[in-house]
């Protein structure tokens, strides 16, 4: 898979930080402290982070094209689905997002 960083692939703030964030929580557990209790604020993980801001910024995309709008709700039912999942399967649905985020279209906001 190809990770790409959101501003290079979309004008759209909202749809390129979810992309950013959902290609740092596809890190592989244990690397770069994603996983360690505390590492973004108390109880909470850099991994655990990286799901909330992406479900937070794709939710404030209005304006996109149908189809973008239902692979967009798709994604958000994905990562809400694994939010609470092993580290493997979150870093894989994290992967899984940031792939089909990337090949969206959504106009600037």
């Amino acid at each position: 898979m190809e990770y790409v960083d959101g501003d290079s692939v979309t004008e759209n703030q909202h749809l390129a930080e979810a992309i950013d964030v959902t290609r740092e929580g596809s890190a592989q557990p244990g690397s770069a402290g994603y996983d360690e209790p505390d590492s973004a604020g108390a109880g909470v993980t850099l991994r655990d982070s990286c799901f909330h801001v992406a479900i937070e910024q794709l939710e404030k995309i209005e304006a996109a094209p149908e189809e973008s709008q239902e692979e967009i709700a798709r994604v958000v039912r994905m990562l809400r689905s694994a939010q609470n999942a092993d580290n493997d399967r979150r870093a894989r649905v994290m992967a899984e997002a940031h792939e089909i985020l990337q090949d969206l279209w959504v106009p600037p906001e």
